[in-house]
């Protein structure tokens, strides 16, 4: 198992780490001189740690250069010539404000109180600056706090979508199911995307860990969402012990909700903000997600079935020659993942994407496309896209469930237009499902950050990697800014 650099949760001073097995499961220990030795559960288990890296950028394009030790990382963003990866998602936080106490915020921590609230005129300034860089980000999360405790958050939502970004707003739900007036602005000033926070189908859970009964307050947004067809993304914090049994449950949720649920995304718990003291740490985070789909979806999902987020390199450098505006590509750490599209037959089961295709054989099909893309035309990549996928099809379950030829344009519309609608008459039956990892001062490892693809940015526009910004430089940032506002 590899070495590398942490931080001490004490002091957060730079410390030597290292990953081994044991017990089952990845854990990281690292020893600081002043505080002493920490031992963490990093990731989930060796088996599904180990088929994650099959799919590493670095190992699908060799000739990539690795991670290199940035000097200062992981606190100095602003001069960073380290980084890997560029930004897929910009993170933007609107407003510290917020109409829920939740104990497991990331954000927020319990005596750290400051007025952080940038004026529309910076995060337009914001989005601006990142519209600039190469490549542009095709997608800009806006959170918080609670963005819609802003009254002017659809002004901030029109000038994103002015820009050209894809939208996506995180919320806990209340302001849309009590306002649907509101929700049907932001609507009409572009908003692409509801990331909705949805932990479990039981209140207890919600009054105990947010604060407040809430959950016919998700079912009430949910409806919202769909009579104005705005898409939502369900975000479930996992806690082991608390909601981690539902996990079967809520993604066949989103399944028979597919027409509306664009993508279900687990995030476990990462004790930053006001979870960062407990004690029951590790505890909560003993959790093997991967192994809990299969076994609570029984069987539909196995696995094998969950991708690292880099797997989707190949088919973007491909994607990149039919597109005037290149996206970045998803370089990120296989260990910040796990993700795969899933289909909703007519009869309701779920059934993995690459359950279509023999999708060893299709994925290295795409990967030696990819891998001399530079001296191929379109016609000849797009020739190449479709004898693969034809060699590779599971013919008897795509003619079942799809249709050959609905699936084979849809594949190509993808590959040439990459977005939602590409999908045609199927995008109905298809959500996203996925787990991202998120790390606190425990299990903080530099290397994943440098190759970080989803990246806050601050008012002053700094560009720093998500886990780097909520573990060392939120405090810091959102200070200075609220001093300066003062002034």
């Amino acid at each position: 198992m590899p070495k590398t650099k942490s931080i001490c949760p004490e002091c957060k001073k730079e410390i030597d780490a290292e990953l081994t097995v044991k017990d089952g499961r990845i854990q990281i220990t690292k020893q600081c001189q002043e505080h002493g030795e920490f031992k963490a559960t990093h990731w989930q288990s060796p088996n599904v740690y180990n088929f994650t890296e099959k799919y590493d950028y670095f190992k699908q394009f060799p000739e990539s250069e690795d991670t290199k030790k940035a000097e200062g990382c992981p606190y100095t963003c602003e001069s960073c010539t380290g980084h890997v990866s560029d930004t897929v998602i910009g993170v933007v936080d609107v407003t510290k404000k917020c109409n829920l106490r939740c104990a497991v915020c990331f954000s927020t921590f319990s005596d750290h109180i400051v007025n952080y609230e940038p004026t529309k005129d910076e995060l337009v300034n914001i989005l601006t600056f990142l519209s600039k860089r190469n490549p542009k980000p095709p997608a800009i999360l806006f959170s918080g706090g609670e963005p819609l405790e802003r009254e002017d958050m659809h002004e901030i939502i029109a000038a994103a979508h002015d820009l050209k970004y894809m939208t996506i707003l995180a919320t806990n739900g209340i302001h849309i199911a009590e306002e649907p007036e509101r929700a049907a602005q932001l609507k009409k000033c572009g908003l692409n995307i509801v990331y909705l926070q949805f932990d479990s189908f039981h209140d207890e859970f919600y009054q105990k860990v947010r604060g407040r009964k809430m959950l016919q307050s998700k079912f009430k947004a949910i409806d919202v969402c769909r009579k104005l067809d705005m898409e939502v993304i369900l975000v479930c914090t996992l806690m082991n012990g608390f909601n981690d049994q539902e996990v079967g449950k809520i993604i066949k949720f989103a399944a028979a909700n597919s027409d509306i649920i664009r993508g279900l995304i687990f995030q476990p718990i990462a004790f930053t903000g006001r979870a960062t003291d407990n004690p029951l740490q590790d505890g909560w985070r003993d959790w093997r997600f991967a192994e809990q789909v299969e076994a609570q979806t029984g069987g539909e999902i196995k696995t094998t079935d969950l991708f690292p987020l880099s797997v989707m390199t190949s088919p973007i450098k491909i994607m990149r020659k039919f597109m005037k505006k290149p996206w970045p590509l998803f370089s990120c750490s296989p260990h910040c993942g796990i993700v795969n599209w899933m289909y909703v037959s007519k009869s309701g089961k779920i059934i993995p994407i690459n359950h279509f295709v023999n999708f060893d054989k299709f994925f290295g099909s795409v990967l030696k496309t990819a891998q001399n893309v530079e001296n191929k035309g379109k016609f000849n990549l797009l020739t190449s896209l479709f004898m693969a996928s034809m060699r590779s099809l599971n013919m008897m379950l795509v003619t079942k469930e799809v249709g050959i030829f609905t699936l084979n344009k849809a594949i190509l519309k993808m590959f040439i237009s990459p977005d939602y609608q590409s999908l045609g008459s199927i995008r109905r039956r298809v959500f996203l499902l996925g787990c991202m990892a998120f790390m606190d001062p425990y299990t903080f490892d530099a290397k994943r950050v440098q190759r970080c693809v989803v990246h806050y940015v601050t008012p002053n526009l700094k560009v720093i990697p998500f886990c780097a910004y909520n573990n060392i430089h939120r405090i810091e940032t959102e200070e200075n800014y609220a001093s300066k506002q003062q002034q």
